[in-house]
């Protein structure tokens, strides 16, 4: 008896062992999304009819979290990392970048009110009112500008989100493969312009100040499908001024929607306030 079962015990290691390596082997061949191609052609339709088009293929989420792969790069510098987005819509945003082992150096929050850096490795923070950004920098930021810029949707800045009614806010244009929206008599400086695709999907962004030259150009790629949902998992940003020129290349990995999430803007005991330009100057490795 006991050796029946000792060889009974042993069986069932090599078995539960066996079906371990197996359900690995299955997490570790699992295939990688398709990218979704886009239809080559455009179709003619009222301004109207595409403007909703396009809202209605945006993502729709509560919550949004995504682990990010981010290079960097300016004239004299480039650097990779690793970063998580978290995201609770219409109300904070929170992006914590991880270069080195997992190991947080700065993380980043922004809701409609304020925005915070904080660097973890020397101990200190930034705390601006979005207010007080938009009087010391000549370019318009605001909360959901980013949000949308990070999932993908149209803006017009001034924490607006977009109903089927705004498409008087743009005018349109149509080539054979692209339609085109341009922003028009809203209340800011900047001038928004976007470029969509045969399936009413954007691909492009700019955000263009023409008085004082500075650009931001966000560019969406390898599109796949995200639920119900076609999402982008690659961007490309260039953020353009007189004085600087700043690349970057972000892929998503591992998103997920709708689950449970508390953020909220923390300040961690003993750290010491500082200057936003000087935290900049870090992560741009920039050391004008």
């Amino acid at each position: 008896m006991n050796t029946n079962f000792q060889k009974m015990k042993a069986l069932d290691y090599y078995l539960i062992l066996l079906s371990s390596v197996i359900l690995l082997g299955i997490n570790a061949c699992k295939p990688k999304k398709e990218i979704i191609r886009a239809t080559l052609h455009t179709t003619e339709k009222a301004e109207n009819e595409l403007f909703s088009d396009i809202l209605s293929n945006q993502l729709d989420f509560s919550t949004f979290s995504a682990k990010l792969n981010i290079s960097l790069s300016n004239a004299k510098h480039a650097m990779t990392s690793k970063a998580n987005l978290k995201i609770i819509n219409d109300q904070i945003l929170q992006l914590s970048v991880q270069p080195l082992f997992g190991i947080e150096i700065f993380r980043f929050y922004i809701d409609n009110d304020t925005v915070v850096i904080l660097d973890r490795m020397n101990k200190r923070y930034v705390k601006e009112s979005i207010n007080e950004l938009k009087n010391r920098y000549p370019v318009e930021f605001d909360y959901h500008t980013l949000q949308s810029l990070f999932t993908n949707k149209l803006f017009l800045g001034a924490n607006k989100v977009l109903t089927p009614s705004d498409y008087t806010q743009f005018t349109y244009g149509r080539t054979t493969t692209n339609y085109y929206l341009k922003s028009i008599n809203n209340d800011s400086s900047i001038t928004y312009l976007f470029t969509i695709d045969g399936d009413d999907r954007i691909t492009f962004s700019h955000l263009f100040h023409p008085t004082n030259k500075y650009s931001l150009q966000w560019s969406y790629s390898d599109f796949k499908q995200l639920g119900t949902y076609i999402f982008p998992y690659k961007g490309r940003i260039e953020v353009n001024s007189p004085k600087h020129k700043l690349d970057i290349e972000m892929n998503y990995t591992d998103i997920v929607l709708n689950e449970p999430m508390e953020l909220s803007i923390t300040i961690p005991k003993g750290y010491t306030q500082t200057n936003f330009s000087d935290i900049i100057k870090i992560i741009t490795a920039d050391s004008r």
